[in-house]
């Protein structure tokens, strides 16, 4: 059974109230919260802290059920402790997993590339950090869900070279297909064969136009083909979460309730789809 669960970021300009209440009146079950609203993160690092409660009654009073959190604003210097505290923060929420990117590949994309050496010190001190954090995670039951956004998780055949490095059963694939057609200029739907049968989460990100072209579509309506990759994930036997992400298109100053058409309008898209390719969905 597939759970649909919509992020709570295209509301990222508004507050998390009213991004709460837009995904249950979308008509979801499931939820994914700790990206900023109004620039803070709603979630912070304390497990018991008062933005912790805060999140998990509005989502109780919503009768959404937390899935996924972002893994807030931590540094590279402190990213192992840091993760930590979002584990535990990720487990008071009732949540089951933290969504996360690798080392990153740029200075500033597309075009200024890290250079190889400080990549690859990024790379393997962010090994480091993640097995830490992993044997963290498995003892607490939570996933680390990686997903492509250039560097070490650019692309699904990056992340099959990546988990066996990390070696933590708690640390687990997220494919974003939008991403990697985002970043890479590649087809996600050849990629996604390399680390379907390793993947968590499936992000159900669209995009048009070519590599670095900034236009992010409602899910279903753009250039990613999700029948040919939920068909691969049917196949694979996935029965992870799939998420809605982005649906700001080009620019994304829309007015809540404009958010709100739009990620109702992707569940039907991705409902319809995941249908097709042959998943039951969990809408409890």
């Amino acid at each position: 059974m597939i759970k649909l669960v919509c992020l709570t970021l295209p509301y990222a300009k508004f507050s998390l109230e009213r991004g709460i209440e837009g995904v249950a009146r979308a008509g979801y079950s499931y939820v994914g919260v700790g990206w900023p609203h109004e620039g803070e993160d709603p979630l912070g690092f304390d497990p018991d802290g008062a933005l912790v409660h805060r999140a998990k009654m509005l989502c109780e009073q919503a009768g959404l059920t937390p899935v996924v959190i972002g893994r807030g604003p931590i540094s590279a210097k402190n990213r192992a402790s840091q993760l930590i505290q979002r584990i535990d923060v990720c487990k008071a929420l009732g949540a089951e997993a933290i969504q996360m990117a690798g080392a990153g590949g740029y200075r500033r994309f597309p075009h200024e590339p890290l250079a190889p050496e400080v990549f690859q010190a990024d790379h393997e001190a962010y090994v480091v950090d993640l097995k830490l954090a992993g044997s963290h995670a498995q003892d607490r039951e939570i996933i680390l869900a990686l997903k492509p956004h250039t560097g070490n998780t650019a692309t699904a055949e990056h992340l099959a070279r990546l988990l066996p490095e990390i070696d933590r059963p708690s640390v687990q694939a997220c494919y974003d297909a939008g991403n990697v057609h985002f970043y890479e200029g590649v087809s996600p739907e050849d990629d996604f064969l390399h680390i379907a049968e390793q993947t968590y989460e499936l992000v159900a990100k669209d995009h048009i136009g070519s590599k670095a072209e900034n236009n992010f579509p409602i899910p279903g309506e753009g250039d990613v083909g999700f029948e040919q990759i939920f068909a691969t994930a049917f196949e694979a036997g996935f029965d992870g979460p799939v998420v809605v992400e982005r649906v700001n298109g080009t620019g994304g100053n829309f007015t809540a309730e404009e958010v709100d058409a739009r990620i109702r309008q992707a569940r039907k898209n991705l409902m319809g789809l995941l249908i097709d390719a042959g998943f039951s969905l969990d809408e409890s």
